[in-house]
């Protein structure tokens, strides 16, 4: 199984409670335009980012063409059904800013794969050899 297949696994982990499950869903607290929420607040605009970098850097770094677009596709892919799915949740609010910031998160994760900045610093990571 591949790094970014092992990475959608922590995000659904993550993006709980998975509990107080709900019959109908609640329409009315989705927030469609990102940054209007009560809920947007920029420690969880960043948290949503951060999570989702590792994810855009795993996948573009499993693909040879390390395409910036593709990543944050798949970012998009993983985002939507999880955030349709708090739809059903108590405790959650559907947001379209942590679906953009999902985007945004997997394409930073992809620009640092193709840039090969992980490469640069990967030599400076304890037990790597000094040639």
């Amino acid at each position: 199984m591949k790094l970014w297949q092992w990475w959608v696994i922590v995000v659904l982990a993550v993006s709980g409670p998975w509990y107080g499950l709900l019959r109908e869903p609640q329409w009315s607290r989705v927030t469609w335009v990102p940054f209007r929420g009560a809920e947007d607040k920029p420690r969880d605009m960043a948290a949503n980012f951060l999570l989702y970098v590792p994810f855009g850097l795993s996948f573009a770094g499993d693909t040879r063409s390390r395409n910036v677009a593709a990543a944050a596709l798949a970012g998009l892919a993983v985002s939507l059904p999880i955030e349709s799915a708090q739809l059903f949740f108590r405790l959650r609010d559907p947001s379209a800013t942590d679906v953009l910031m999902a985007v945004c998160g997997s394409a930073a994760g992809a620009i640092a794969a193709r840039s090969k900045i992980v490469e640069r610093l990967a030599r400076f990571a304890p037990g790597a050899s000094d040639n």
